[in-house]
């Protein structure tokens, strides 16, 4: 009886029956979807940024400036205009705007009375005439200061011509008037000597410094007493 052969079997080296390739049949299959979602994100990232108008950015900033500066010039051009043209008459104006009377030529028309004082400055005044004092001013500034009635202004030319002014007013008010100044301040090498007669101080000058103080402009509302050499 014939003996029926076994089947035969694959020795346990041989090389394993291969699967069906799932993951690479399912691949082809899920790259289109992946390369469709993947599209429009891609398609959006390339797609360059919206320009915008040339100058809107500059126009924004620079409107609100220009505006500002259309509104001062006006305002100005109006200033201009009512400077110009426009102002009211005087005399409707209120007394606040209105300029002081002129207290100068008021109290200059007036007579000055005469007092101690007047005496005493014209005196200081002869005195310094007595030594060539240049330029010699009176000024009342009764009203005006709170320290003296009369300032005395007279000018040299050097030094020892300062000296010499200052010397001549202290003998003659002591011998004339028997006074003596309250208190002497300066020297001639500070070019500005003064005397404190208490109602009349008397200033002399060396030429330079004089026009430097201008005593004579910080004191323009005070009339000038009227003086004449003896």
């Amino acid at each position: 009886m014939p003996v029926k052969k076994k089947a035969a079997t694959a020795p346990a080296s041989a090389t394993p029956a291969r699967k069906t390739p799932a993951k690479k049949a399912a691949a082809p299959a899920a790259r289109p979807a992946a390369k469709k979602a993947a599209a429009p994100v891609a398609k959006k990232a390339a797609a360059p940024a919206p320009k915008k108008a040339p100058g809107s950015a500059a126009k924004k900033t620079a409107a609100p400036v220009a505006k500002k500066a259309a509104s001062l010039v006006a305002k100005k051009a109006a200033r201009r205009k009512l400077a110009d043209h426009d102002l009211p008459p005087a005399s409707s104006l209120p007394p606040a705007v209105l300029p002081p009377p002129a207290a100068k030529a008021t109290r200059a028309a007036a007579p000055v009375p005469e007092t101690p004082g007047t005496a005493l400055a014209r005196a200081i005044a002869d005195a310094a005439d007595m030594k060539k004092g240049e330029n010699i001013v009176i000024l009342d500034v009764r009203g005006l200061s709170m320290v003296t009635d009369f300032l005395v202004i007279a000018s040299g030319s050097s030094m020892p011509h300062l000296r010499a002014i200052r010397n001549e007013i202290s003998e003659r008010i002591r011998e004339d008037r028997e006074e003596k100044p309250h208190s002497a301040q300066g020297m001639a090498e500070s070019q500005w000597m003064l005397l404190d007669y208490g109602d009349v101080v008397a200033h002399v000058f060396l030429n330079e410094k004089r026009d430097l103080y201008a005593l004579e402009d910080l004191w323009s509302d005070a009339p000038r007493l009227a003086w004449t050499p003896s």
